[in-house]
């Protein structure tokens, strides 16, 4: 699970740490472990940044600090006998420079990374984007895939009217079979929203 804008000890989380809250509400709900691993958008023990939460217990961790503020967070895991790497990440929100330029930070970083890949986040940009095409040289957007499939459900928006948030699999992850994908509509009755943002699930069948 990956979630960006996620607040360590900060006045918006009200000096609350949000890694610890949710990984424990995960835990309680399912009656499992849960593991975790953080990194500060500045590389600071403290702040805004990104966190994967996972049942599987990590075999490695990394981070790589990008242009601009912003980082990614890698988790290797086995499943099935197969190593995967989960990368989450979220791109400036100002920019596409700013964007271009973090990701030909992250790609390189990416390479140094066993296969299986993964890569997700809020990349802040649309799909017909440069930045777009820069992932998709070497990784499958797999929110087409999975409508090619018929098995996409939802609006295939993410954030205001556009889709913003992708999960990105690696061309030579061979080993990972996409099986679905769903956008979650979160308003209540009222039409009020957790974030401004929908959660996006992939399920993934590892070979």
């Amino acid at each position: 699970m990956s979630l960006n804008e996620i607040e360590l000890n900060t006045s918006w989380s009200k000096g609350a740490d949000q890694t610890t809250l949710y990984q424990t509400l995960l835990q309680s709900a399912t009656g499992k472990p849960w593991y975790k691993v953080f990194v500060n958008n500045a590389g600071a023990t403290s702040g805004n940044g990104n966190l994967i939460l996972s049942k599987y217990p990590f075999i490695a961790t990394a981070s790589n600090l990008m242009p601009a503020s912003r980082s990614a967070v890698d988790a290797t895991i086995s499943v099935n006998g197969r190593t995967i790497n989960f990368t989450s990440t979220h791109l400036d929100n100002v920019s596409a420079t700013n964007r271009l330029a973090e990701l030909a930070d992250l790609l390189p970083w990416e390479r140094t990374l066993a296969e299986q890949r993964i890569v997700l986040g809020d990349y802040n940009a649309w799909p017909e984007t440069t930045e777009i095409a820069t992932m998709k040289a070497t990784y499958t957007d797999t929110w087409p895939s999975a409508q090619a499939l018929g098995t996409a459900v939802g609006t295939g928006i993410t954030h205001g009217a556009h889709r913003v948030d992708y999960i990105f699999q690696s061309k030579n992850a061979t080993y990972l079979s996409l099986t679905s994908m769903q956008i979650f509509n979160t308003a209540d009755a009222n039409g009020v929203k957790p974030s401004d943002h929908e959660p996006v699930l992939a399920v993934f069948q590892v070979k």
